[in-house]
Parts: C-alpha cells; structure tokens; sequence
C-alpha cells in the first residue's frame, strides 16, 4: 500500500495541484464551463487564433479531448473554427467576442486563485518555491527520456 508520508515532496505537489484544480474547477462550473475550456479561452485570448492541434499539445492532452470542448465552446457561441487555407486539414479556433469576455473571467478566476494560494508568503519564499518547483519539474523530464 503506498503510503504519502513515505513520499512528502510528491505528496505536497499532489495537495497542491488537487485543491488549485478544485477552485479552479468551482469557479468555471459557476460560469458554465467544462474542465479543460479554461485553459482553452485563457491561451486563444493571450495567443490569438490557435490549430485544434497546437491546443491539444498545450494542454498535453488527445486531439478528440480538445475537439470535443472546442465544439462545445462553438455551440456556445463562445469561439469558431475555419480550416486553414494553407492545410485544408488543420482546424484553426478563436474566440467570439463572447468568448473573449468569458475568457477574461476565467482570468480573474485564476487571478483570486493565485493571490490565495500565496497568501502570507513573502517574494523571496515565492521565488524559492518557484525555482524548486522547477528544478523538480526537470528532473522528472529528465527521466522522462530515458
């Protein structure tokens, strides 16, 4: 059976990503939204017009999970899709200006989130906590490759 204790560092980043993933989810359901749209709207509002499959590799997940919440979104006149003119195959997206004001709730969603989760720690212990954060992030790619 395993046991977190025996892991803290991976059991910290656990309790971590579960309760931001919790709020995160908490507010898009009260707006509407399926997980996963989120990061959907927030990376079309900063990056523009996006191909379905260039949203499936920011977001590390299978083409039919995007294409999915991208029809979703369409339906919800909250972003539309063209093919492409220089490849007929590739479905490009952006947002409405609907889904652009969606999207911009779901950054003052991330926003209060983010000053919570903060909350009490000074710049130099969020520097710290980021650059370790990091320095495991590579390790575990790292290893990834072998």
């Amino acid at each position: 059976m395993l046991v977190f204790d025996d892991y803290p560092v991976g059991a910290s980043a656990l309790r971590i990503v579960n309760n931001h993933e919790a709020l995160i989810a908490k507010g898009i359901r009260a707006l509407g939204l399926y997980p996963g749209q989120d990061t959907i709207l927030i990376t079309l509002a900063h990056n523009g017009q996006q191909a379905q499959n260039a949203l499936a590799e920011i977001m590390q997940v299978d083409h039919s999970t995007v294409a999915k919440s991208v029809r979703r979104l369409v339906n919800a006149q909250l972003a539309e899709t063209c093919k492409s003119s220089k490849d007929r195959r590739v479905t490009l997206v952006q947002l409405t200006p609907s889904g652009l004001k969606l999207a911009n709730k779901v950054e003052a969603i991330c926003h209060t989130i983010e000053e919570q989760s903060i909350q009490g720690l000074s710049p130099e212990e969020q520097a710290v906590f980021v650059k370790v954060a990091d320095k495991i992030c590579d390790n575990l790619q790292k290893n990834e490759t072998k």
